[in-house]
């Protein structure tokens, strides 16, 4: 009887803790990397590549529970051609709003703030296992739809090269993603993320789903389910969660991330393979990334592409 007693205690302890954590946890949070950097695409100039992603607790703990939580987010991406193209335009790469289920396993908790490793307020929010359950729209934003519209948007440019950063493209499809961490309250933890993706025909926001077509002649064209659908993001950190940021080191807080990409279509015949190493210069984190493969752009989602580049990535707001 002692001993039971001690573990409903202790149960009423760790449930009195998640709670408490939950009420701290901010509306407003990151979602995705938010980054500024330089990309270089093998089939493109250089450019300025900007992605600003953030999501929002649409419901409070009392409603969904302290297992759940249910998200809007958005992730936008756009290109700053500046002194790479004439007159160094910005380009809309991808628009990207979902709305999401998070389911949290029992026992789990917020895992990160960049600085103190609790749920803040003013610091940013990480949890160590979960699974989403969503359904989003992506799209370029672009405005060339046919065929007519292509070869007069062609016309007109400058640089008729670019003609197919106008392309538009878009779809609407349903997701899970599932993430589990090893030793995520020891050092060095170990994160896996699988990504998987059901691009719809006819989408509640898209509608008709739109692609590569035939006109725009690209001998590598392809539905987009041929490259993308399937994911899964391995990523390594080589010190301890909640570490404090030394900023007076030049190369601190290290992490590799690798990542694997393929269609549901047919499976691993079209593949992305994705390498990143991320640290802390002094109080800039940043990543050095390489990528080979498609998706590097959503206009251009289906044509194999080497790329590599710098990038700063915001933490928290």
């Amino acid at each position: 009887m002692p001993f039971a007693a001690a573990q409903n205690a202790a149960r009423m302890e760790m449930e009195l803790d998640r709670d408490d954590a939950a009420a701290k946890e901010p509306l407003f949070q990151s979602y995705e990397p938010t980054t500024a950097g330089y990309t270089k695409n093998s089939n493109d100039v250089p450019f300025m590549d900007v992605n600003f992603s953030v999501k929002y607790r649409l419901l409070p703990v009392e409603v969904t529970g302290h297992n759940n939580r249910a998200f809007l987010a958005l992730t936008t991406r756009f290109g700053f051609y500046w002194g790479t193209r004439e007159n160094s335009p910005v380009i809309g790469k991808d628009y990207n709003p979902k709305l999401f289920w998070r389911f949290l396993p029992d026992g789990d908790q917020l895992a990160a703030s960049s600085q103190e490793g609790v749920a803040h307020e003013n610091l940013e929010v990480e949890y160590a296992d979960y699974f989403d359950a969503g359904y989003a729209h992506e799209s370029n934003g672009q405005l060339i739809h046919t065929q007519a519209e292509y070869i007069a948007t062609q016309k007109a440019l400058q640089q008729a090269q670019y003609v197919n950063d106008n392309v538009h493209r878009g779809w609407d499809y349903f997701e899970g993603v599932w993430k589990t961490t090893l030793w995520p309250r020891s050092g060095n933890p170990l994160l896996s993320r699988l990504d998987l993706k059901f691009f719809v025909p006819k989408g509640l926001l898209q509608g008709d789903e739109d692609q590569y077509h035939p006109w725009e002649n690209n001998p590598q064209g392809k539905p987009r389910d041929e490259v993308d659908g399937i994911s899964e993001l391995v990523r390594f950190q080589l010190y301890e969660i909640g570490a404090r940021i030394d900023d007076t080191r030049p190369f601190s807080r290290p992490d590799i991330t690798l990542s694997y990409t393929t269609g549901y279509h047919n499976p691993f015949q079209y593949s992305t393979v994705r390498a990143e190493l991320g640290f802390q210069f002094y109080v800039l984190p940043l990543a050095l990334w390489a990528q080979s493969g498609y998706m590097s752009d959503l206009a251009m989602y289906y044509e194999k592409v080497n790329s590599y580049g710098l990038e700063i990535r915001i933490r928290t707001f």
